[in-house]
């Protein structure tokens, strides 16, 4: 036994603490358990194009390679998940996108070939149908176990949830991990889930090559993502996974009910940024002319501080809850207008196809910063009663006192810049980009259409401090 050198010493006195433990749940099956049955595996594949064979020469050789005819089929596998009874399936649109047939496994063994009736590749989403013949029909009786759909939106940093799919083709793997962030956007690159146009949750749920598709589940057992896309140096997760919030299902669901095979989202005509800190909601940036915010009394430079009664602290959860809301209904946002407090009703519009090309331009190095451009279509056209058939890139709106201010007007064309033609968002961007990180300083032109005139800007861009000449 060893004493204290100082028995009287009031240090040597026990130390009595109170400690408030953090703990987890010794066992998530009352969670898993009923998940799992409704998170399906998929397997896919498609027919491939065949060595054809022929007659070859390299130099003084000579050979032949015979044709092979014999049938290929590459292969692939996903997950989904069933959220209706009839065996609706919702689960990642590049799991299926190049598939000829399409096989779905439950975990207790039944499987389907399956069908797709809806493809949404802006959030990378996708619905299978389970097809019925007369040898399975008795495997329909009862119904098909599903996963109720939650709210993306409602997710908090910190929250736990599981991740269940068919990681590595190992089927009804659960993960555990917490929410890392909400809102997040993929590098641009090239690859498909690097195309989605939706904010996306990342969690540091494990998964893996097989995964996409599958559910990202709650503490409350709803489905509130669908694991899309891992981030990692390697092919193997390092905690890096992206999920597709819940929200984006609804859409998909309506186009399913409605038979269309094309998804149609709800649209309001705004931009968004974030509010200074500490203000709190979201500012407007600019609003579509004509647009269903204009209509419902959004001006540029309000800011939204709530949809439907609910508080708005991001654009991310604001976007996912606009996701949830039925065309042509009407919906309260209340907006701070300097010290005024305005309840403005929005009558909800239709997303068509390049209403949602636009960027906002914030780099203060570059001439264009503090205007919204836009992919010129009919709907955008209509607006800026510019005739419908031209196409190219307009610009939407100028923000007031921004760089952009005095020089560009909102309706103006742009339509040459360093004396080539500009066709495309990517065609600004990228050449303006260029100009503006150079670090000499360059004359950039930019050419653009105004009512019957033609106006061209010669600005001095990169290398030093922008100037008019």
């Amino acid at each position: 036994m060893i004493s204290p050198a100082f028995p009287n010493d009031p240090c040597n006195r026990p130390i009595r603490t109170r400690m408030t433990a953090i703990m987890s749940p010794a066992s998530y099956k009352s969670v898993v358990q009923p998940s799992l049955k409704a998170v399906v595996s998929i397997y896919t594949s498609k027919k491939v194009k065949t060595q054809e064979g022929g007659h070859f020469s390299f130099g003084p050789f000579q050979f032949d390679i015979p044709k092979n005819d014999t049938p290929m089929r590459q292969q692939a596998l996903g997950s989904g998940v069933i959220v209706r009874k009839d065996g609706l399936v919702i689960t990642n649109n590049h799991v299926i996108s190049m598939a000829d047939e399409i096989k779905v496994v439950l975990v207790d063994g039944r499987s389907f070939d399956a069908k797709v009736i809806v493809r949404d590749p802006d959030c990378d989403l996708a619905a299978l149908r389970f097809v019925k013949t007369d040898k399975n029909a008795s495997l329909f009786e009862g119904g098909f176990p599903t996963l109720k759909i939650g709210r993306g939106d409602a997710l908090e940093v910190g929250d736990v949830v599981l991740a269940i799919g068919n990681n590595l083709g190992l089927q009804g793997t659960v993960t555990q991990g917490i929410i890392s962030a909400v809102g997040r956007v993929l590098p641009q690159k090239k690859s498909v889930v690097s195309k989605i146009t939706v904010p996306l949750i990342q969690t540091s749920a494990s998964i893996n090559p097989g995964s996409s598709g599958g559910a990202l589940v709650s503490m409350s057992g709803e489905l509130v993502g669908i694991n899309t896309a891992i981030l990692t140096p390697s092919r193997g997760n390092v905690g890096l996974a992206f999920a597709v919030p819940s929200n984006y299902i609804t859409p998909v669901l309506s186009a399913v009910d409605n038979k269309k095979k094309d998804v149609v989202r709800p649209f309001l005509g705004c931009t968004l940024k974030k509010v200074s800190y500490p203000g709190k909601g979201i500012l407007v940036h600019s609003v579509l002319k004509g647009g269903p915010a204009e209509k419902g009394g959004i001006k540029a430079e309000d800011v939204i501080i709530e949809l439907q009664d609910t508080n708005i602290t991001d654009s991310d959860r604001f976007l996912m809850m606009v996701a949830l809301q039925n065309i042509n209904s009407e919906i309260l946002i209340k907006v701070k207008r300097g010290d005024d407090i305005i309840r403005c009703t929005v009558k909800v519009g239709v997303w068509e196809k390049g209403t949602e090309q636009f960027i906002v331009v914030s780099d203060d190095r570059n001439p264009l910063s503090g205007s919204t451009i836009a992919q010129m279509n009919p709907t955008i056209n209509s607006k800026l009663n510019i005739d419908q058939d031209k196409t190219g890139v307009v610009i939407i709106q100028v923000a007031a006192n921004s760089i952009a201010a005095g020089l560009f007007r909102g309706g103006d064309q742009i339509i040459m810049i360093d004396k080539k033609k500009v066709t495309t968002l990517k065609d600004v961007t990228s050449r303006l980009d260029k100009a503006v990180s150079s670090k000499t300083r360059t004359i950039v032109t930019i050419r653009v259409a105004r009512g019957d005139a033609v106006i061209e800007f010669r600005l001095s861009v990169g290398g030093g401090p922008r100037s008019r000449l």
